[in-house]
């Protein structure tokens, strides 16, 4: 094994665990932090590495991840650790293709299915002793304070809003501000790459550092980014349906895409 990825050092007990592994580094995913792929005594696990101070915090998914045992099809947290500037976050595999993977319009319209699936079944877990509360007002804070700090940058925003100042988006999203909330746990980044599929089914969800309660528009606005970006625009209208929403709130939606810009980089 080689014990410094990328110049990385990793902690001593990791370098225990890990012994003689394989690695390789995994690029699918809506993470930011490097995934490495290893093979552990004929065992596969995947190795999350991030700076401390990053907005995707392995600390923060390690306590939704203990939180989610037997409550969901989510990965084992094996190691969790810190060395210098980075955090470690060592997890078991989870069997099954990323949901975008589909080749026909049947593949498409059965994956979406699965996706609204998915999604109520987070949404129906109760929230009363969640760790994580991922509350509007926590996130408009987080988000003044990123972009008050300069550490967002609109020429990544969507295209819709990608000529506007970051100032200018976000007070948008202060007048968008809804007042009535349907607090349930979330995903936090239920896009298609973090949905696994197996035999027609899910068979796990993946990427949970924005995990918490929350409104469910939280996870609307990453699912139906997602569809259109992988499969089109017009495949949205049956996530909705399938789904089950009615009176769908599209003001709802368009305020939490734009707060996503600025935890998204």
């Amino acid at each position: 094994m080689n014990d410094k990825i990328g110049q990385i050092d990793l902690p001593n007990e990791l370098k225990e665990i890990m012994g003689e592994s394989s690695w390789e580094e995994n690029s699918i995913g809506c993470s930011k932090a490097r995934v490495f792929k290893c093979i552990v005594e004929e065992n596969v696990h995947y190795l999350k590495i991030d700076e401390i101070d990053s907005i995707f915090s392995l600390e923060r998914e390690k306590i939704i991840l203990d939180w989610l045992v037997r409550k969901l099809e989510v990965p084992e947290v094996i190691y969790f650790g810190q060395k210098e500037n980075n955090e470690f976050l060592l997890l078991s595999e989870i069997q099954g293709e990323v949901s975008f993977k589909a080749k026909t319009n049947n593949e498409k319209r059965r994956n979406i299915k699965i996706l609204a699936d998915g999604l109520k079944k987070i949404h129906s877990i109760p929230i009363s002793t969640c760790p994580i509360d991922n509350s509007l007002d926590k996130l408009l804070q987080l988000a003044k304070q990123r972009m008050e700090s300069k550490e967002i940058d609109s020429s990544q925003f969507d295209e819709r809003w990608s000529f506007k100042k970051p100032e200018e988006v976000f007070d948008e999203i202060v007048k968008l501000k809804p007042t009535k909330l349907d607090l349930v746990f979330t995903h936090g980044d239920y896009c298609l790459p973090n949905i696994l599929v197996k035999e027609g089914k899910i068979s796990g969800f993946v990427d949970w550092s924005w995990g918490g309660i929350s409104d469910r528009y939280f996870d609307f606005a990453a699912v139906i980014w997602s569809i259109g970006y992988n499969y089109g625009d017009e495949w949205v209208k049956y996530f909705i349906e399938d789904y089950g929403i009615d009176n769908f709130d599209w003001d709802k939606l368009r305020f939490f895409q734009m707060l996503n810009e600025f935890f998204q980089q």
